[in-house]
């Protein structure tokens, strides 16, 4: 495996990490909020099994990764990561990696886990509906966030935010603001105001939310999706988030792991023989 470099359409540079295996299929992985190219301890393994599967596997730092970061773009410095980013940003880090990804295998898959879930579905809706996707634990960030605020709701959030701020520059918001409080786990997400609009309002939060009805065509691209027994931000349990899958996909294979988290542990390499087997149909 090697280090790599890319560059997005506005110049900002990007790094991951490849297998090359002189496949014609590439598997890339795009993690979630906050996360980076490395941390999951499911990338180990899936650098190891995926190439052993017969797939190239790139996982890559989109510019939601950490929380505040410096990066560079068009050669200057620049700040990016989770704390700022905006949600729509995401088409041209991935657009960025596939390209990449076209210049040494034909065939290209697109992978998220978590918040990157909303990301390749978005992908495919205004990019390139051809791809095959594989989402890992896809959640209701809506849900999850009315969750951290009660007895607030997003929408009164949404109202007090534009009203108590200036909208400008980089104004922190108070750990009360963000983050995830369920099933025995609390964390604060560290978060600008700019950026948490972006999220509340923007289209995230409207693709994977429970309360809100599906309005738009189904996504065409070819789809597989793990959803653990054992994910605590798994809010409505699984049987509510299937349904809703369903109704989104136009051709979904939906995979319940009883025993599985929101990382995949501890049966990480029966979900990516899974996912292997399906991708090889």
């Amino acid at each position: 495996m090697r280090l790599v470099q890319f560059e997005a359409s506005d110049g900002l540079r990007l790094n991951g990490i490849l297998e090359d295996t002189g496949s014609d299929t590439t598997i890339i992985h795009v993690h979630g909020k906050s996360g980076n190219f490395y941390e999951n301890k499911f990338v180990k393994v899936m650098l190891e099994a995926y190439p052993s599967g017969g797939f190239n596997f790139l996982s890559f730092n989109n510019r939601g990764h950490s929380s505040y970061v410096e990066a560079y773009q068009k050669g200057d410095i620049a700040y990016i990561g989770a704390a700022v980013e905006r949600f729509e940003d995401c088409l041209l880090d991935l657009q960025a990696a596939e390209q990449f990804a076209r210049t040494f295998s034909s065939r290209v898959v697109m992978q998220g886990h978590s918040f990157g879930c909303e990301k390749i579905m978005y992908y495919s809706q205004h990019i390139n509906p051809t791809l095959d996707l594989v989402l890992l634990s896809p959640c209701d960030g809506y849900h999850l966030q009315n969750i951290y605020i009660e007895p607030e709701t997003v929408e009164e959030q949404i109202v007090r935010l534009r009203r108590d701020y200036k909208l400008e520059g980089l104004e922190w918001l108070p750990p009360k603001e963000y983050g995830i409080r369920v099933s025995g786990k609390e964390y604060h997400v560290p978060i600008t105001v700019n950026a948490l609009l972006d999220l509340l309002t923007g289209p995230a939060f409207e693709l994977l939310s429970l309360d809100k009805t599906w309005s738009g065509p189904p996504i065409a691209s070819r789809s597989f999706v793990y959803l653990g027994g054992r994910d605590g931000l798994q809010i409505a349990g699984v049987e509510p988030m299937v349904k809703e899958l369903n109704a989104r996909f136009k051709d979904v294979k939906v995979a319940v792991f009883p025993n599985g988290d929101h990382h995949l542990a501890p049966i990480q390499r029966e979900v990516i023989e899974s996912i292997s087997s399906w991708l090889r149909r």
